[in-house]
Protein backbone atom coordinates (compact mmCIF):
# COMPACT_ATOMS: atom_id res chain seq x y z
CA UNK A 1 0.00 0.00 0.00
CA UNK A 2 1.42 3.38 -0.76
CA UNK A 3 1.71 6.53 1.18
CA UNK A 4 -1.00 8.11 -0.61
CA UNK A 5 -3.72 5.45 -0.06
CA UNK A 6 -4.13 6.74 3.37
CA UNK A 7 -4.53 10.41 2.44
CA UNK A 8 -8.46 11.54 3.01
CA UNK A 9 -10.05 11.92 -0.24
CA UNK A 10 -10.80 15.81 0.89
CA UNK A 11 -7.19 16.44 -0.15
CA UNK A 12 -7.28 15.37 -3.82
CA UNK A 13 -9.44 18.59 -3.51
CA UNK A 14 -7.13 20.50 -3.52
CA UNK A 15 -4.59 21.74 -6.08
CA UNK A 16 -0.97 23.16 -6.02
CA UNK A 17 -1.28 26.73 -6.63
CA UNK A 18 0.07 27.42 -10.28
CA UNK A 19 1.57 30.18 -8.84
CA UNK A 20 3.71 28.31 -6.74
CA UNK A 21 4.98 25.94 -9.24
CA UNK A 22 5.97 29.21 -11.39
CA UNK A 23 8.44 30.36 -8.60
CA UNK A 24 9.86 26.84 -8.70
CA UNK A 25 10.47 27.17 -11.94
CA UNK A 26 11.90 30.77 -11.49
CA UNK A 27 14.07 30.04 -8.79
CA UNK A 28 16.29 27.57 -10.92
CA UNK A 29 16.63 30.42 -13.55
CA UNK A 30 19.89 31.78 -12.81
CA UNK A 31 19.57 35.61 -13.31
CA UNK A 32 15.95 35.97 -13.83
CA UNK A 33 13.70 39.46 -13.33
CA UNK A 34 11.04 37.59 -11.30
CA UNK A 35 7.73 39.90 -12.04
CA UNK A 36 5.45 37.15 -10.65
CA UNK A 37 5.47 38.07 -6.81
CA UNK A 38 2.17 39.28 -5.28
CA UNK A 39 3.74 41.05 -2.53
CA UNK A 40 5.28 44.24 -2.11
CA UNK A 41 8.79 44.84 -2.35
CA UNK A 42 9.02 47.70 0.42
CA UNK A 43 9.87 46.80 3.93
CA UNK A 44 7.51 46.93 6.78
CA UNK A 45 7.75 50.62 7.50
CA UNK A 46 10.05 50.82 10.56
CA UNK A 47 7.62 52.29 12.91
CA UNK A 48 5.50 49.15 12.74
CA UNK A 49 8.68 47.20 12.93
CA UNK A 50 9.32 49.39 16.44
CA UNK A 51 6.00 48.59 17.27
CA UNK A 52 7.07 44.75 17.12
CA UNK A 53 10.02 45.02 19.34
CA UNK A 54 8.23 47.00 22.17
CA UNK A 55 6.10 43.99 22.61
CA UNK A 56 8.43 41.58 22.84
CA UNK A 57 9.78 43.67 25.47
CA UNK A 58 7.01 44.14 27.28
CA UNK A 59 6.45 40.26 27.31
CA UNK A 60 3.55 39.57 24.27
CA UNK A 61 5.30 35.86 23.57
CA UNK A 62 2.55 34.40 25.58
CA UNK A 63 -1.11 33.06 24.15
CA UNK A 64 -3.17 35.68 22.44
CA UNK A 65 -6.85 35.72 22.14
CA UNK A 66 -8.47 33.16 20.18
CA UNK A 67 -10.38 36.13 18.69
CA UNK A 68 -7.20 38.82 18.56
CA UNK A 69 -6.49 41.60 21.34
CA UNK A 70 -9.17 43.38 22.43
CA UNK A 71 -7.51 46.84 21.41
CA UNK A 72 -6.89 45.63 18.23
CA UNK A 73 -10.01 44.92 17.56
CA UNK A 74 -11.67 48.01 18.90
CA UNK A 75 -9.04 50.03 16.47
CA UNK A 76 -10.38 47.72 13.51
CA UNK A 77 -14.29 48.46 14.42
CA UNK A 78 -12.87 52.27 14.16
CA UNK A 79 -11.23 51.94 10.59
CA UNK A 80 -13.98 49.67 8.85
CA UNK A 81 -16.46 52.30 9.87
CA UNK A 82 -14.66 55.64 9.00
CA UNK A 83 -12.80 53.58 5.57
CA UNK A 84 -15.11 51.18 5.12
CA UNK A 85 -18.80 52.50 5.98
CA UNK A 86 -19.05 49.32 8.17
CA UNK A 87 -20.11 49.26 11.52
CA UNK A 88 -19.05 46.61 13.84
CA UNK A 89 -19.60 45.90 17.04
CA UNK A 90 -15.51 45.05 18.37
CA UNK A 91 -16.92 42.50 20.70
CA UNK A 92 -18.71 40.35 18.61
CA UNK A 93 -18.22 40.94 14.80
CA UNK A 94 -14.53 41.19 14.47
CA UNK A 95 -12.22 38.75 14.45
CA UNK A 96 -8.43 39.32 13.97
CA UNK A 97 -7.26 36.27 11.63
CA UNK A 98 -3.80 34.42 9.75
CA UNK A 99 -4.17 37.30 6.96
CA UNK A 100 -7.04 37.42 4.86
CA UNK A 101 -6.39 33.63 3.52
CA UNK A 102 -7.67 32.30 6.65
CA UNK A 103 -10.68 34.30 6.52
CA UNK A 104 -11.48 32.60 3.12
CA UNK A 105 -10.74 29.29 4.54
CA UNK A 106 -12.89 29.66 7.40
CA UNK A 107 -15.94 30.86 5.23
CA UNK A 108 -15.94 27.95 2.97
CA UNK A 109 -15.71 26.02 6.22
CA UNK A 110 -18.21 27.54 8.29
CA UNK A 111 -20.66 28.18 5.58
CA UNK A 112 -20.34 24.91 2.61
CA UNK A 113 -21.87 21.40 2.60
CA UNK A 114 -21.71 19.34 0.16
CA UNK A 115 -23.25 20.26 -3.63
CA UNK A 116 -23.39 24.14 -2.63
CA UNK A 117 -22.76 26.07 -5.27
CA UNK A 118 -20.28 29.10 -5.23
CA UNK A 119 -20.30 32.29 -7.81
CA UNK A 120 -16.70 33.56 -8.70
CA UNK A 121 -15.55 36.20 -11.26
CA UNK A 122 -13.12 35.00 -13.76
CA UNK A 123 -10.11 35.76 -14.31
CA UNK A 124 -9.53 35.74 -10.70
CA UNK A 125 -8.31 34.86 -7.80
CA UNK A 126 -7.96 31.24 -7.38
CA UNK A 127 -10.65 30.28 -4.57
CA UNK A 128 -11.44 26.88 -6.32
CA UNK A 129 -9.39 24.30 -3.97
CA UNK A 130 -10.82 26.37 -0.51
CA UNK A 131 -14.64 25.83 -2.17
CA UNK A 132 -13.38 22.29 -3.48
CA UNK A 133 -12.50 21.26 0.16
CA UNK A 134 -15.22 21.55 1.83
CA UNK A 135 -17.64 19.57 -1.00
CA UNK A 136 -18.81 23.06 -2.62
CA UNK A 137 -19.12 24.27 -6.19
CA UNK A 138 -17.18 26.57 -8.00
CA UNK A 139 -19.20 28.95 -10.80
CA UNK A 140 -17.12 31.04 -12.14
CA UNK A 141 -18.68 34.59 -14.18
CA UNK A 142 -16.59 35.06 -16.89
CA UNK A 143 -15.57 38.89 -17.02
CA UNK A 144 -14.00 40.22 -20.44
CA UNK A 145 -10.94 42.87 -21.42
CA UNK A 146 -13.44 44.75 -23.60
CA UNK A 147 -15.45 46.04 -20.05
CA UNK A 148 -12.28 46.47 -18.22
CA UNK A 149 -12.88 43.42 -16.48
CA UNK A 150 -15.44 44.84 -14.42
CA UNK A 151 -17.84 42.29 -13.93
CA UNK A 152 -21.56 42.52 -15.40
CA UNK A 153 -24.13 41.76 -12.86
CA UNK A 154 -26.98 40.20 -15.80
CA UNK A 155 -23.88 37.76 -16.00
CA UNK A 156 -23.99 37.11 -12.24
CA UNK A 157 -27.81 36.81 -12.49
CA UNK A 158 -27.83 34.25 -15.09
CA UNK A 159 -25.36 32.08 -12.55
CA UNK A 160 -27.88 32.18 -9.73
CA UNK A 161 -29.74 28.66 -9.38
CA UNK A 162 -31.46 27.17 -6.06
CA UNK A 163 -28.22 25.54 -5.26
CA UNK A 164 -26.50 28.72 -4.86
CA UNK A 165 -24.94 29.59 -1.34
CA UNK A 166 -22.46 32.17 -1.53
CA UNK A 167 -20.55 34.62 -3.52
CA UNK A 168 -16.78 35.61 -3.76
CA UNK A 169 -16.18 39.68 -4.56
CA UNK A 170 -12.50 40.81 -5.49
CA UNK A 171 -12.88 44.38 -5.61
CA UNK A 172 -10.24 45.46 -6.33
CA UNK A 173 -9.36 42.70 -8.05
CA UNK A 174 -6.22 40.17 -8.58
CA UNK A 175 -5.16 39.71 -11.02
CA UNK A 176 -6.72 41.93 -13.99
CA UNK A 177 -6.54 45.67 -11.68
CA UNK A 178 -10.25 46.39 -11.96
CA UNK A 179 -12.83 47.99 -9.35
CA UNK A 180 -16.22 47.13 -8.98
CA UNK A 181 -18.15 50.59 -9.35
CA UNK A 182 -20.69 50.97 -6.48
CA UNK A 183 -23.45 50.78 -9.19
CA UNK A 184 -22.13 47.12 -10.27
CA UNK A 185 -21.89 46.28 -6.46
CA UNK A 186 -25.72 47.78 -5.15
CA UNK A 187 -26.73 45.42 -8.32
CA UNK A 188 -25.55 42.52 -7.14
CA UNK A 189 -26.29 43.41 -3.37
CA UNK A 190 -29.73 43.51 -4.61
CA UNK A 191 -29.40 39.81 -6.12
CA UNK A 192 -27.86 38.04 -3.10
CA UNK A 193 -30.55 39.75 -0.95
CA UNK A 194 -33.53 38.42 -3.44
CA UNK A 195 -31.72 35.11 -3.59
CA UNK A 196 -30.72 34.98 0.17
CA UNK A 197 -26.84 34.45 -0.51
CA UNK A 198 -24.19 35.35 1.26
CA UNK A 199 -21.53 37.38 0.10
CA UNK A 200 -17.45 37.09 0.93
CA UNK A 201 -15.74 40.38 0.19
CA UNK A 202 -12.07 39.71 -0.48
CA UNK A 203 -10.58 43.25 -0.06
CA UNK A 204 -6.46 43.13 0.31
CA UNK A 205 -6.03 46.06 -2.57
CA UNK A 206 -8.59 48.35 -0.96
CA UNK A 207 -5.61 51.30 -0.52
CA UNK A 208 -4.04 50.75 -3.79
CA UNK A 209 -6.09 52.58 -5.91
CA UNK A 210 -5.03 55.03 -8.64
CA UNK A 211 -6.17 58.47 -10.59
CA UNK A 212 -8.36 59.28 -7.66
CA UNK A 213 -10.77 56.11 -7.67
CA UNK A 214 -12.55 54.92 -4.94
CA UNK A 215 -12.98 51.30 -3.17
CA UNK A 216 -16.98 50.27 -1.88
CA UNK A 217 -17.33 47.46 0.46
CA UNK A 218 -20.51 45.54 -0.42
CA UNK A 219 -20.94 45.28 3.19
CA UNK A 220 -21.46 48.84 3.61
CA UNK A 221 -24.32 48.72 1.08
CA UNK A 222 -28.19 48.56 2.72
CA UNK A 223 -29.40 44.77 4.04
CA UNK A 224 -25.89 43.72 3.44
CA UNK A 225 -24.32 43.51 6.87
CA UNK A 226 -25.98 40.50 7.55
CA UNK A 227 -24.68 38.64 4.81
CA UNK A 228 -21.47 39.60 3.93
CA UNK A 229 -17.87 38.51 5.50
CA UNK A 230 -15.23 40.97 5.12
CA UNK A 231 -11.78 40.05 4.40
CA UNK A 232 -8.81 42.57 5.13
CA UNK A 233 -5.55 42.08 5.45
CA UNK A 234 -2.22 44.43 6.37
CA UNK A 235 -0.01 42.16 3.87
CA UNK A 236 -0.48 44.43 0.75
CA UNK A 237 -1.08 48.17 2.23
CA UNK A 238 1.69 47.82 4.86
CA UNK A 239 4.14 45.78 3.29
CA UNK A 240 3.40 43.14 6.01
CA UNK A 241 2.87 39.58 3.76
CA UNK A 242 5.47 37.75 6.26
CA UNK A 243 3.30 38.95 9.24
CA UNK A 244 0.30 36.99 8.27
CA UNK A 245 -1.88 38.94 10.11
CA UNK A 246 -5.74 40.02 8.90
CA UNK A 247 -9.31 40.56 9.68
CA UNK A 248 -12.67 40.20 9.29
CA UNK A 249 -16.26 41.84 9.48
CA UNK A 250 -18.88 39.36 9.89
CA UNK A 251 -22.25 38.81 11.81
CA UNK A 252 -21.62 37.46 15.17
CA UNK A 253 -22.67 34.12 14.38
CA UNK A 254 -19.78 33.86 12.16
CA UNK A 255 -17.21 34.71 14.47
CA UNK A 256 -18.52 32.75 17.34
CA UNK A 257 -17.62 29.82 15.14
CA UNK A 258 -14.12 31.36 13.75
CA UNK A 259 -13.55 32.02 17.44
CA UNK A 260 -14.23 28.59 18.53
CA UNK A 261 -12.25 27.14 15.00
CA UNK A 262 -9.07 28.93 16.17
CA UNK A 263 -8.38 27.18 19.47
CA UNK A 264 -8.61 24.07 17.65
CA UNK A 265 -5.93 25.27 14.46
CA UNK A 266 -3.23 27.60 15.89
CA UNK A 267 -4.80 29.18 19.14
CA UNK A 268 -4.81 32.58 17.76
CA UNK A 269 -2.44 35.30 15.49
CA UNK A 270 0.90 35.68 17.01
CA UNK A 271 0.73 38.03 19.79
CA UNK A 272 3.65 40.45 18.60
CA UNK A 273 2.63 40.25 14.57
CA UNK A 274 -1.04 41.75 16.38
CA UNK A 275 0.97 44.55 18.18
CA UNK A 276 2.51 45.70 15.10
CA UNK A 277 -1.02 45.25 13.52
CA UNK A 278 -2.35 47.93 16.21
CA UNK A 279 0.57 50.71 15.24
CA UNK A 280 0.11 50.19 11.45
CA UNK A 281 -3.80 50.94 11.87
CA UNK A 282 -3.39 53.35 14.06
CA UNK A 283 -0.95 55.72 12.94
CA UNK A 284 -1.11 58.25 10.54
CA UNK A 285 -1.18 56.73 7.10
CA UNK A 286 1.53 58.47 5.22
CA UNK A 287 3.65 55.09 4.18
CA UNK A 288 0.67 53.61 2.42
CA UNK A 289 0.26 56.69 0.40
CA UNK A 290 4.42 57.07 -0.09
CA UNK A 291 3.88 53.66 -1.64
CA UNK A 292 0.64 54.00 -3.69
CA UNK A 293 2.80 56.99 -4.61
CA UNK A 294 5.19 54.57 -6.48
CA UNK A 295 3.08 52.18 -7.77
CA UNK A 296 1.59 54.45 -9.59
CA UNK A 297 4.96 55.54 -11.08
CA UNK A 298 5.96 51.99 -12.04
CA UNK A 299 2.37 51.24 -13.63
CA UNK A 300 2.64 54.08 -15.90
CA UNK A 301 6.29 52.72 -17.07
CA UNK A 302 4.69 49.23 -17.44
CA UNK A 303 1.59 50.26 -19.31
CA UNK A 304 3.45 52.28 -21.75
CA UNK A 305 6.38 49.37 -22.16
CA UNK A 306 3.92 46.63 -22.77
CA UNK A 307 1.87 48.50 -25.13
CA UNK A 308 4.86 49.22 -27.33
CA UNK A 309 5.96 45.83 -27.89
CA UNK A 310 4.12 44.48 -31.06
CA UNK A 311 1.87 41.59 -30.47
CA UNK A 312 1.01 42.89 -26.89
CA UNK A 313 -1.73 45.00 -25.29
CA UNK A 314 -2.21 45.70 -22.04
CA UNK A 315 -5.45 47.90 -20.82
CA UNK A 316 -4.26 50.40 -17.43
CA UNK A 317 -4.89 48.77 -14.55
CA UNK A 318 -7.14 50.86 -12.10
CA UNK A 319 -5.80 49.26 -9.08
CA UNK A 320 -3.39 46.78 -7.20
CA UNK A 321 0.32 46.36 -8.41
CA UNK A 322 -0.65 43.94 -11.24
CA UNK A 323 -1.03 44.14 -15.02
CA UNK A 324 -2.62 42.01 -16.94
CA UNK A 325 -1.16 41.98 -20.21
CA UNK A 326 -2.93 40.51 -23.28
CA UNK A 327 -0.19 37.35 -25.31
CA UNK A 328 -3.23 35.78 -27.27
CA UNK A 329 -1.21 37.15 -30.90
CA UNK A 330 1.68 35.36 -29.93
CA UNK A 331 0.37 31.88 -30.97
CA UNK A 332 1.49 30.47 -27.89
CA UNK A 333 -1.01 29.20 -24.33
CA UNK A 334 -0.50 31.33 -21.06
CA UNK A 335 1.63 28.39 -19.81
CA UNK A 336 3.79 28.17 -22.43
CA UNK A 337 4.43 31.36 -22.80
CA UNK A 338 5.57 32.04 -19.78
CA UNK A 339 7.29 29.27 -19.54
CA UNK A 340 8.99 30.26 -22.89
CA UNK A 341 10.23 33.83 -21.17
CA UNK A 342 11.00 32.21 -18.09
CA UNK A 343 13.43 29.60 -19.75
CA UNK A 344 14.89 31.40 -22.92
CA UNK A 345 14.54 34.65 -21.42
CA UNK A 346 15.37 34.71 -17.81
CA UNK A 347 12.15 36.57 -16.85
CA UNK A 348 8.86 35.14 -14.98
CA UNK A 349 5.37 35.85 -15.00
CA UNK A 350 2.18 34.35 -14.88
CA UNK A 351 0.00 32.17 -16.42
CA UNK A 352 -3.75 34.09 -16.95
CA UNK A 353 -4.79 30.28 -17.19
CA UNK A 354 -4.24 30.24 -13.04
CA UNK A 355 -6.60 32.69 -12.78
CA UNK A 356 -9.46 30.64 -14.56
CA UNK A 357 -10.21 30.25 -18.11
CA UNK A 358 -11.47 33.50 -18.84
CA UNK A 359 -7.80 34.16 -17.93
CA UNK A 360 -5.97 32.28 -20.81
CA UNK A 361 -4.66 34.72 -23.81
CA UNK A 362 -3.26 36.89 -20.73
CA UNK A 363 -0.43 36.99 -18.11
CA UNK A 364 -0.18 38.83 -14.62
CA UNK A 365 2.87 40.72 -14.32
CA UNK A 366 3.65 42.83 -11.04
CA UNK A 367 4.57 46.33 -10.96
CA UNK A 368 5.99 46.05 -7.00
CA UNK A 369 9.41 45.84 -8.28
CA UNK A 370 11.83 48.51 -8.39
CA UNK A 371 11.44 50.82 -11.92
CA UNK A 372 15.38 49.11 -12.77
CA UNK A 373 14.10 45.26 -12.74
CA UNK A 374 10.38 46.28 -14.27
CA UNK A 375 12.28 47.89 -17.46
CA UNK A 376 14.80 45.30 -17.42
CA UNK A 377 11.62 42.67 -17.64
CA UNK A 378 9.75 44.51 -20.05
CA UNK A 379 12.96 44.65 -22.15
CA UNK A 380 13.09 40.66 -21.94
CA UNK A 381 9.59 40.54 -22.81
CA UNK A 382 10.13 42.55 -25.59
CA UNK A 383 12.61 40.76 -27.28
CA UNK A 384 11.08 37.56 -25.99
CA UNK A 385 8.18 38.71 -28.06
CA UNK A 386 9.98 39.52 -31.35
CA UNK A 387 12.09 36.13 -31.34
CA UNK A 388 8.53 34.55 -31.24
CA UNK A 389 7.41 36.53 -34.37
CA UNK A 390 10.77 35.54 -36.60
Amino acid sequence: MTTTNYLSDRTHEVEWSGIRIMFALAEEVPDVVNLGIGQPDFDTPEFIRDAAKKALDEGYTRYPPAKGFADLRRAIARKVKEENGLDADPGTEVYVAVGAMQVIFNTCLHLLNAGDEVIVTDPGYDYYSQIRLFGGVPVPVATHESNGFKVDPADIRAAITSKTKLMILNTPCNPTGAIFDEEILREIADMAIENDIWVLSDEPYEHILFDGRRHTSIGSLEGMAERTISAFTLSKSYAMTGWRVGYTVAPKAVIDEMEKLMEHMVSGVTAVAQRAALAAITAPQDCVREMVATYAKRRELVYDGLNAIDGIGCIKPESTFYAFPNISSCGLSSWDFAKYLVKEHQVAVVPGSIFGKAGEGYVRLSFAASMEQLQEGIDRIGRGVAALKK
